[in-house]
């Protein structure tokens, strides 16, 4: 490797390090910069997915939307609208028959349903999402109740859980049982289910 090459890869990891400290816009740049330093600079790019900002996970995904997308300048402004986090769920589906088709896709739903969608399963339409912030004592609670439920544990978190807990609450309201235990945990004033 030559010095000119060296210098090459330091402007290209340097750069990159400014769009990911930015934030901006332009994932797909983004992307190809990484995809670069993955091909020809694997510890720089090492280097750039350990910072907090990028992480390990997405700097891959921005590879592999580079894999399947990159240089694809007629399409840039339709995959900058759809946004890297639905390219990623598309990405490892597309083919050159079925290309058109996965962006079309991607272009008519959420990333929620995007997932359901290519899993196989039905999209929710309309329906809502909602974050839960628990202490420990009550994340265990939920998972148990998830699990007890239907939920199944997958990595770090759970599937089918929105039906599970449903079912759960459900549950709970036909024995009568409205008051639910710790809930009134962190401050809040209790939950009923009447």
């Amino acid at each position: 490797m030559s010095k000119d090459d060296d210098n090459e890869e330091d402007g290209l990891y340097f750069e990159t390090l400014l769009m990911i400290a930015k934030g901006n816009d332009k994932f797909l740049t983004l992307a190809a910069n990484l995809r670069k330093l993955y091909d020809t600079a694997p510890e720089e790019f090492r280097r750039l997915a350990k910072l907090r900002i990028l992480g390990r996970r997405r700097a891959y995904y921005f590879v592999e939307i580079d894999r399947v997308f990159g240089g694809d300048q007629d399409m840039a402004v339709r995959l900058n609208r759809i946004g890297w986090t639905k390219l990623q769920i598309i990405a490892p589906y597309v083919t050159k028959e079925n290309r058109e088709e996965l962006v079309a896709l991607a272009e008519a739903h959420t990333a929620v349903n995007l997932k359901a969608i290519m899993r196989g399963e039905p999209p929710i339409l309309g329906g809502r999402t909602v974050v839960l912030h628990f202490t420990k004592k009550q994340f265990a609670a939920f998972a148990e109740a998830i699990l007890a439920h239907g939920a199944t544990k997958n990595g770090a978190g759970f599937l089918d859980k929105e039906r599970a807990l449903t079912k759960a609450l459900k549950k709970r309201k036909k024995k009568g049982d409205t008051k639910i235990p710790g809930a009134s945990e962190s401050g809040s004033s209790g939950c009923d289910l009447a």
